[in-house]
C-alpha cells in the first residue's frame, strides 16, 4: 500500500479483508470461500471478484501456490482499524471524542462496566500516553 492514509473500504471488500485477517493469512481462496459463503452467500466469482478489487488497491497480494494463489493482506487489522476510527472521528464528530462518546451513550448503549473501562482506559493514557 503507499504511504498516507488508508481509504475506506466498501462493506464486501471489508468482510473479505476480516476474513483474511480472521484465517491469519496466507489464505487460498477456497479457505475465504468457506468463511464468506454461510455469511453472505457468496460464490468463489464474487470472492474472486473482490480479492481483484482488494489486490488493485493494495490491500492484499497474491502468491502463486501450485495451480491456484496465496492471499497475504498488506494492511493490517489494526492499522485499518486506526486509520478508520480517526477518519469517522473526523468526518462524522468533527475531531471530537467528546461528541463521539456522548453519541455512544445517547442510545443507553454505554453500561456501567463501559463506562468504567473507558475511565480506565483514559487513566492509563494520562499516564502513558502513546498506549
Amino acid at each position: 500500500m503507499k504511504s498516507g492514509a488508508i481509504p475506506r473500504l466498501p462493506d464486501a471488500e471489508l468482510a473479505v479483508m476480516q476474513a483474511i485477517w480472521q484465517l491469519d493469512c496466507p489464505c487460498t481462496r477456497p479457505e475465504l470461500d468457506g468463511l464468506l459463503q454461510p455469511a453472505h452467500g457468496w460464490g468463489p466469482t464474487t470472492v474472486l471478484n473482490l480479492l481483484s478489487r482488494l489486490e488493485n488497491r493494495g490491500f492484499v497480494e497474491k502468491q502463486r501456490q501450485g495451480r491456484g494463489y496465496l492471499y497475504v493482506a498488506l494492511v493490517s487489522r489494526d492499522a485499518y482499524l486506526q486509520s478508520e476510527s480517526r477518519n469517522v472521528l473526523t468526518r462524522v464528530f468533527g475531531g471530537s471524542v467528546k461528541q463521539f462518546v456522548a453519541a455512544l451513550n445517547g442510545g443507553e448503549s454505554l453500561s456501567t462496566r463501559d463506562v468504567e473501562e473507558l475511565s480506565d482506559y483514559l487513566e492509563t493514557l494520562k499516564h502513558h500516553p502513546g498506549q
